[in-house]
């Protein structure tokens, strides 16, 4: 299909001609650069990291949380092995189970 030129179009296409190119400042880029590069400098004299999200301590704080969940964990578990042993009649089962303690003697 040939394109055929129209009166309305040739009319939009002659009030686009008298447009001019957006320009800049003769020392924008100039002071863009310099911006830049002093924003980098800023970076690099902070490493980016801030203290408490440097891996090494992250890694160091979840290795000690969950080794004291494991520790945590052992001894809930031998507590209910010695339970479920019957080491302890009702009243002292009762009583563990509220982390109170009872003595035997009467």
């Amino acid at each position: 299909m040939k394109n055929k030129p129209t009166p309305l179009t040739d009319e939009h296409l002659q009030a686009l001609h008298p447009m001019k190119e957006a320009v800049t400042d003769d020392f924008f880029y100039t002071r863009l650069k310099a911006r830049m590069e002093r924003a980098m400098q800023e970076d690099k004299a902070g490493e980016g990291w801030a203290f408490p999200l440097k891996p090494v301590w992250v890694i160091g704080t979840m290795v000690l949380l969950l080794a004291v969940n494991g520790f945590m964990l052992s001894q809930e578990y031998r507590q209910k092995n010695d339970t479920a042993n019957g080491q302890e009649n009702g009243i002292q089962q009762f009583a563990s189970s509220y982390d109170q303690v009872i003595s035997s003697s009467y």
